[in-house]
Formats: C-alpha cells, structure tokens, sequence
C-alpha cells in the first residue's frame, strides 16, 4: 500500500511536445509540487503504438544520466531532458524541458543607514561602480545619458561625457582599466579607458537588451531585463552562458543594475511600487537573500520624476545606494530583518 501511495503522488511535468508521430511518450517525474536542486526525478518513456523499446539512453541536457537522477549540482532555470530510443533497429530522439527551482528560501534582509551623501538629483542612475577609489556612474534616457566620475562625499562632478540622444545609457562596469557602458535597445555596448575616451565597442548576441553590468575580475556578467544574467567573456564580449535566476517559489523578472560584492551578485530589480536588492549565488542563479530597502525612497526629495532605486557600489566592504533622480547616495549596513 506505501508503494502506491508514493506512485500516487508523483507529478507529471510538461508533457512532451516534440517528436509527436515518434510513437513514444516521455514523462518526468518528481515527488514534489516543484523540482527543486536536490529532488530526484525519474524519466520514464512509453510506447503509445504497438512499438517495442529496445533500448534507452537518457540525457539531461549534454550530460549522460539514468532513469533516476538526483539534481546535485544543477542550476536552476529551464533544464531539458533527452532520451534516445532504440527500437527495431530504428534510432528515434525525444525531449522535455523542466525548470528547477532552488531549495532554499531566501533569508529576508533589512538596512540601516550609515551616511547620506549629495547626489545628483538629475541623474537618472543606470549603473554605479567604484574602481581604484574613484566612483562611476552611467545615467541614462534619451538625450541626457552620460558616463561620470564622481566624488562621491561630495556629490561633485569631477568628469561627465554625453552621449549622442539616440543612446539610452544602461549599466557599467570597469575591468583591467577599462569602462563597459550598455546602452538599452540600440544593441551596442561602449569601451572607453579611464580618461573617457571611447576605445571600442560591442554588439549583443542573445540577449534581450542592455539592463546591467557587474564583474568579477575575471568575467563580466549583464542582466538584460529577463530572469536571465549572461557571462560574457572579458576579452570580446562574446556571451559564453547565462544564469537564470529563481527563488523557491518563481522566477526573478526584471534584474537591473548589479554589483558583484564578497562572490554573490546584487542585483536591483525595477519594480515601480518596492525597492529591493537579491543576492544571487553566481553558480547556479539561486536568489540567498532579499533585502528589503522599504521606507529609503522617502529620506530623498520627493519630486514628480523621482524614480525606482538604482544603482549599487562597494568599496573597503561598505555598500553604497542610490536611485533615479535621487538627490542623496546613502552608504548603508546590510542587517537582518
């Protein structure tokens, strides 16, 4: 009776919808609601002719597996399983995606205010980055993006270049002494070198858009709006992999500006009624921690084009925040809730 009870309870995920006239269903299984990073699936194929199965190899995405898999070391996201079916002397190939959430819940965060700075209260804030002690910013919209270098106890403008108006700016990084800037729809990126000169440029390949850019000191990585976070490569922008990004529960829209603190990217995601950072785990896209920055907006000028929180930096392991159009950067301490 256990035995039936536990078979019971077994779920169908996305029943297959390629190789329909193959003759072959395939299923994949798991115990709970959703596949998360350590459940066990089962894969199982069924013939729905009169087709006899010969032989099965089974596949999740370029790995080899068995009929039973359990998912250690997998990243979340959309994962796809693979089966080849030997029958008959005949080879035939059948698939099914399935996403894998993460197995933890996200510690939940708050903030305390150490120091508030000026700060531009014009500057429409897409990216913000220290590098060698010195504070970066890439502000965008059409006609008043700029890439800046800034004091940032001061709030002065120290250097300020303007793009053409039909760049809208995004997010930037530097890496070996050299700016990326994104820009959000013209599908172009720019390189200049520490004195603002433009020494280069780079094109998108998959991704959607320009949203945010972080390194590592080795690779770079960039949001582009979706749930997903290319790496590209730090030599020719080429995009080599991405991470899709997934609590426990859902997939994580919208990923903006980011900052790469202590191994775990930060990430700002645009939403217009709350302001929060995620702390991503790198390696498998897993959101650790939420902090929730709820009652920051307030502390800043309130004005008509007063925007969403944009924009962090880290430096001698103090973070650094700030928003679109926010007259003030706040040095902030990470606590919990």
């Amino acid at each position: 009776m256990k035995h039936t009870i536990v078979f019971f309870f077994f779920l169908l995920f996305l029943e297959c919808d390629t190789n329909l006239n193959s003759g072959f269903k395939m299923q994949v299984r798991s115990l709970n609601e959703r596949i998360s990073i350590g459940d066990e699936i089962s894969i199982n194929v069924t013939s729905t002719t009169d087709k006899i199965i010969d032989s099965l190899r089974y596949y999740i995405n370029d790995k080899i597996v068995t009929s039973k898999v359990k998912l250690i070391d997998y990243k979340v996201g959309e994962n796809k399983a693979y089966v080849e079916i030997f029958s008959n002397n005949e080879r035939f190939l059948i698939n099914k995606k399935f996403d894998v959430y993460s197995n933890i819940e996200p510690e939940i965060m708050s903030y305390k205010i150490v120091n508030e700075y000026k700060h531009d209260e014009n500057a429409y804030t897409q990216g913000l980055e220290f590098y060698k002690n010195q504070l970066y910013e890439s502000t965008g919209l059409n006609g008043k993006s700029t890439l800046r270098k800034l004091d940032y106890k001061s709030g002065e403008v120290l250097k300020i270049i303007n793009l053409d108006y039909k760049y809208f700016a995004e997010g930037l990084t530097i890496l070996d002494n050299k700016i990326y800037q994104l820009t959000w729809k013209n599908n172009i990126g720019f390189i200049y070198d520490l004195d603002f000169n433009k020494i280069g440029t780079f094109s998108y390949d998959k991704s959607k858009e320009g949203w945010g850019l972080c390194n590592d000191g080795e690779f770079i990585y960039k949001s582009d709006g979706t749930n997903k976070i290319w790496v590209l490569d730090p030599i020719n922008l080429n995009e080599i992999r991405f991470i899709e990004v997934l609590t426990d529960k859902s997939r994580i829209k919208n990923i903006n500006e980011l900052e790469f603190i202590n191994g775990k990217i930060y990430a700002n995601t645009y939403q217009f009624n709350r302001d929060v950072v995620i702390v991503i785990n790198p390696s498998n896209g897993v959101v650790e921690k939420v902090i929730d920055f709820s009652g920051i907006r307030d502390r800043v000028t309130q004005k008509p084009d007063l925007d969403v929180m944009n924009g962090i930096a880290f430096i001698n392991e103090k973070i650094f925040v700030t928003g679109k159009n926010w007259d003030k950067l706040f040095e902030v301490e990470i606590v919990t809730k």
